[in-house]
This record gives structure tokens, C-alpha cells and sequence, in this order.
């Protein structure tokens, strides 16, 4: 057989060839199963691009962390296959082959279940939003088309030729092995084809544009801008999301250099040095602002002095309007302390390492993750008030374990509630005061907690990162981090997980160049805190918690308000005599999650008359 007849390639070739061609970075992710039979490609299956054809749908990245691809995907999706859809499909790849041909372009196309992948090889790396605008253009003129892959900088992935596929399979090209060669070693779209491209999309590239502009004007772009205690101020979501995209464009700017100057500007004003921004741009946290810069001929030489010359305005507009950049915690916390105990943390350490040593017993399985992480949270907090008595509240919890706010409360009373618990409630929430739980060595533990051996390191819930990477992966970081990473068996003794979850674990970490191992000597950490901070950051997690922070705030301050309006003056004398109004009161309050219900007149009539 010819080496130029048309064959259906073998899937690894076609990976090994294709995918570092596609890639706009070496970086790929692994799909995963979702309910309603989709896959999704999340960050926590992030890891290095192989040669080696992987066993799952794999997605490699579209765009560098500069902001720019190397090559046009175009996604046509038969959606639930029915022969329209499928027929549909076919239809519009035939239009599109049709007009790139005809354009000049270079390009690939592979088939899978009834849909179709086309690949613009290109000359020179194009721009995010030119990129994203041009596919987008092209959804316009083909129904199939789904422009998602292009829509994020972040996010923006494709499963490329040999790559599995959910239904079985894997994705083919119909093409010969030296076609496909010649392609994949030089042959690309030149930038005079591109713009043939465009000239010819001109009308559906203007209607593009006007949606955009449309969207932009109906849609607020302010969030409020919080401290977090650990993370520092954190900006806005408009200048956030132009930071990450570069979106000038979308936020009505005349252009780039306007949007540039507003994100450095939202920088200073959340107290980011020049260096703490340039540190972004270059490892892949903001490839947005890089992009806002890389259309001029030295990126860095402009952002250097658009900084020099915002520096000196800044701070006379703040020393004009008496403001100060700080940082500030996110809630009060109360304690009670014990005088009496010479050695709190110790008592503390001691807890925290007798549950790291019986967790996996007594909590197993993927039911007890959660129960681990909140314990640790409130031993964290223990820790910060040096006492073993801590009333931080189910929301100051809830940011330490990225559960919800129910979830805290419901788990707060089955383990205070618990035959012999680790934690006890003291006291109930009244008023302003979250409430009391008191760490509690159980009983049945009572001979392992005098011989225990004290972990080492800081005291951890859920390091932000792991919202992301999965309780899984922050089980598996900490044994590490602990010295328990000798084998992938000691790690699953003091983690209680699978095998299956401590592989996927291990997989995740290491994908993300967080540890290392060697097969001699196990498992080893490669990353700090400021390295899990910076992926936390790049991951979205920061500017999360920061909404969920101010969403809480608001609650605090409804709650407090509600409590002002409805306070009733007693002195201090009737509150103490009055004890059984007290007990009444927080009884009523008990795991009170919101503001009770204002009372009707019926209702006031019906308690009149019970009295």
C-alpha cells in the first residue's frame, strides 16, 4: 500500500504526532465521568503532555500562558447523535473544509461518534481574543460549531487525533501517515490566509462584535473588594477577568493600553507590588494582562514604565483622599481560655496527632473526608486562640474546609452529639456569639494519647489549593508532608484511601509538580505554602473564597442589624437573675441558620393567647 493512500492511522501515532502540535502549552488533562454521561476535563486532572497515548479522554491546552495558540480548533458536536445531528454535523465540516481550502489554510480533521474536530495549523501564534473572535465568527455560519474550547484562556481545551473517547474508541484521521508527517513538521496557515479568513466572515465577525458590546453594557462587572487573612486584598471580578483574558474589548476600553492601566491600577489599590504583578504575568496566573501587553514590541519594558508613571498618582490620590492600603481578617473570633493549663498547644498537638493516628479507622471511607477536615479546621483555630475551647462560627468553618455553610452545621452536631466525641459543645450560639465547642481526647483513646508521637508542621484544614485538587490530594500532600511517604502502601494506611484514590491522588500532585518520587525511595514534597498559594491563585480559589468571604460578611451583617432592631434593654442584674429566659432564649437559637421569620399578626394573636 502507498504511503499517500488515505488509512485509518493507529491512535498512538496519531497522538505522538499531533498532540505537541496542537498543544499551546505541554500541558494536558484527563477526562472524567460525569451523571449525565458527559465528560468533564477539571484542573485537577492537570499534568504534563506525554507521548505515551493515555488510557483516558485526554484535552490538551489551547493556549500558552502568553494568552496565544498555536492552532485553530474547531469543535462540530453531533450533541445526542441522532442521524439529523450527525447529518448535520458532516454537512457543516464539508462547508468549513470547503472555505479553509479555498482560503489557503492547512488543517487536520479527525471523526468520533458522529462528531468532527478540524485543526488550523498555524504559521504564527494568534492573540486569545483575535483567536477566540475569529471561531466564535465561525459558530455563527455552522450550527455544530461549539466555540468553547476558544472562549477562556484558563479553561480552553480539545481532545486531539488517537485520543480515547467517552463511547469507546478513539478519535481517527482518515489521512496517510506522510500527509499527516508533512503536516505536523511544517506545513501551516499563513497570516495572508488568515486574513482571507476574515474577510470572508467579515458579517458574521461584526455580529460577533456587536453581541459583545451588547452583553458587556446589560451585565455589572463589580463584586466587592474583601481582605483575606492569607491571600491579601483581592481585586474586583472586571479587572480580575481582565487580568486572566484580556478582554479589553468587553468592558468598553478604547483599547488595550486603557484596560492595562485599570488592572495595574486595581493592582496597587490591593497592595500588590510591581514585582508581585510581574510574577503573575510571567507564570501563567494573569496571561490576560500579559496578553494586554504583547502587542507592544517589548512587553516588559512597557509594563515597567507604565508602572513608574501610575506609582507616583496613585499614591498622591490616596494621600489626597486619606486612605491606606491593610489587610484586615475576615471575622471576630471568640474564646474562652484556661488559665489553669501550662501547656494549651501541647494539649492541642496531642490531639490533633492521637486523631491523624485513629482517623482512618474511625472515620473511613469517602464519607469520613469531610468529618477529618473539619476536625482539623477547628484544631487549626484552637491553635490561633491558644485555647481548646474555640467559637469561630459555622461560616469562619466554612471557609477553613470549603464545605457549606449547612454542611458545617449539620456535621457540628453529629460529631458533638456522638457517644464519646472528639468535640463537645460547651456552649450555644446567643445573639452575636457563634457556638463553643472544647476539643476532647475520647475516652477510648485515653492510653494512645500519653505514648502518641506529635505530628510535625503546622496545623492544616484545607489548604485552599485542594477545593480544586481534591480532599484526596490534601490527605495524600499532608501523610507526605508528615514523612509517611515511603510507599504508596504506608500512604494509603495513614490516609484510609483506595487504591484507586490514592493513584489518582498521587497522579494529581504530580501533575501539578507539587511532589516527586522515585520508585527506591516513595514520595516526596517539591512545593511549599507559597507554591500551593500561587496554584490556588491561578486555579480561581482565591477570588472564590474572597466572594464567599464578602457573601458572608452580608449575612453577619443582617443578622446583627435584625439583633439591634429586636434587642430588648434588660440591666445586667435581670439577665443574671433571669436564667430561665436565657436557656429559653438559646434554645430557640440552637443551629439557627438565618434571621427567623418576622410574625404575622395571627401569629402574635395565637402566642398572646397561649400565654
Amino acid at each position: 500500500m502507498s504511503t499517500d493512500t488515505p488509512t485509518t492511522l493507529p491512535a498512538d501515532l496519531s497522538w505522538r504526532l499531533t498532540a505537541p502540535v496542537i498543544a499551546g502549552q505541554a500541558r494536558m488533562r484527563l477526562g472524567k465521568p460525569q451523571r449525565d454521561s458527559r465528560v468533564s476535563y477539571p484542573a485537577s486532572t492537570e499534568r504534563d503532555l506525554t507521548a505515551q497515548l493515555p488510557t483516558k479522554p485526554a484535552a490538551v491546552r489551547l493556549y500558552s500562558n502568553a494568552g496565544h495558540c498555536i492552532v485553530l480548533a474547531l469543535d462540530f458536536d453531533a450533541k445526542t447523535r441522532t442521524p439529523e445531528q450527525i447529518a448535520d454535523v458532516a454537512y457543516d465540516v464539508f462547508q468549513a473544509e470547503a472555505l479553509l481550502d479555498q482560503a489557503g489554510a492547512w488543517f487536520l480533521t479527525d471523526h468520533a461518534h458522529g462528531g468532527s474536530h478540524i485543526y488550523v495549523l498555524l504559521e504564527q501564534p494568534l492573540p486569545f481574543l483575535e483567536a477566540r473572535e475569529l471561531v466564535e465568527a465561525m459558530a455563527q455560519r455552522w450550527a455544530t460549531l461549539d466555540p468553547s474550547p476558544h472562549q477562556s484562556i484558563a479553561r480552553g481545551c480539545i481532545t486531539v487525533p488517537g485520543s480515547a473517547h467517552k463511547l469507546g474508541g478513539h478519535r481517527q484521521l482518515t489521512i496517510s501517515e506522510r500527509s499527516l508527517r508533512e503536516r505536523v513538521d511544517g506545513l501551516r496557515t499563513s497570516a495572508r490566509a488568515l486574513r482571507q479568513l476574515r474577510l470572508t466572515l467579515r458579517d458574521e465577525i461584526r455580529l460577533v462584535q456587536a453581541k459583545r458590546a451588547a452583553t458587556a453594557a446589560a451585565e455589572p462587572h463589580s463584586t466587592p473588594v474583601v481582605y483575606d487573612a492569607g491571600a491579601g486584598r483581592v481585586m474586583g471580578q472586571k479587572y480580575l477577568t481582565l487580568a486572566l483574558e484580556g478582554d479589553w474589548a468587553a468592558y468598553d476600553y478604547d483599547s488595550p493600553s486603557e484596560a492595562r492601566w485599570a488592572v495595574l491600577w486595581s493592582a496597587m489599590a490591593t497592595g500588590l507590588s510591581r514585582e508581585d504583578v510581574a510574577a503573575r504575568m510571567s507564570d501563567g496566573r494573569w496571561p490576560g494582562l500579559w496578553a494586554l501587553h504583547a502587542h507592544r514590541p517589548r512587553p516588559w519594558r512597557t509594563f515597567a514604565d507604565d508602572w513608574t508613571r501610575m506609582e507616583p498618582l496613585f499614591r498622591a490620590k490616596n494621600e489626597a483622599q486619606g486612605r491606606s492600603v491593610h489587610t484586615s481578617d475576615t471575622s471576630a473570633n471568640s474564646h474562652t481560655g484556661e488559665p489553669s493549663v501550662r501547656d494549651t498547644h501541647g494539649l492541642i498537638r496531642t490531639w490533633r496527632s492521637l486523631l491523624h493516628e485513629v482517623e482512618a479507622r474511625e472515620f473511613p471511607g469517602a464519607r469520613g473526608w469531610t468529618r477529618r477536615l473539619l476536625l482539623r479546621a477547628i484544631a487549626k483555630q484552637s491553635h490561633e486562640v491558644a485555647s481548646t475551647l474555640t467559637a469561630t462560627g459555622i461560616r469562619g468553618l466554612s471557609l477553613a474546609t470549603g464545605l457549606s455553610i449547612q454542611t458545617v452545621a449539620a456535621l457540628l452536631r453529629e460529631l458533638s452529639t456522638q457517644t464519646d466525641p472528639w468535640i463537645a459543645l460547651t456552649m450555644r450560639a446567643h445573639g452575636r456569639q457563634a457556638a463553643a465547642y472544647e476539643l476532647r481526647i475520647p475516652a477510648r483513646h485515653t492510653d494512645t494519647a500519653a505514648t502518641v508521637r506529635w505530628i510535625r508542621g503546622k496545623a492544616h484544614a484545607l489548604r485552599p489549593v485542594f477545593e480544586r485538587l481534591g480532599a484526596p490530594a490534601a490527605l495524600t500532600y499532608e501523610a507526605i508532608e508528615h514523612g509517611h511517604g515511603s510507599s504508596l502502601a504506608t500512604l494509603r494506611d495513614r490516609t484510609g484511601l483506595s487504591r484507586t484514590a490514592a493513584n489518582d491522588a498521587l497522579a494529581t500532585l504530580t501533575g501539578w509538580n507539587l511532589i516527586d518520587s522515585h520508585p527506591d525511595e516513595g514520595y516526596w514534597l517539591t512545593s511549599d505554602d507559597h507554591d500551593l498559594e500561587r496554584l490556588a491563585e491561578r486555579l480561581g480559589v482565591t477570588h472564590a473564597r474572597a466572594t464567599k468571604i464578602a457573601t458572608y460578611r452580608e449575612h453577619r451583617r443582617i443578622w446583627w442589624a435584625y439583633l439591634e432592631r429586636h434587642h430588648i434593654a434588660l440591666h445586667a442584674d435581670d439577665r443574671e437573675a433571669d436564667r430561665e429566659i436565657r436557656a429559653l432564649l438559646d434554645e430557640m437559637r440552637l443551629h439557627d441558620l438565618d434571621p427567623p421569620p418576622a410574625s404575622t399578626p395571627a401569629r402574635q394573636h395565637a402566642l398572646e393567647g397561649v400565654a
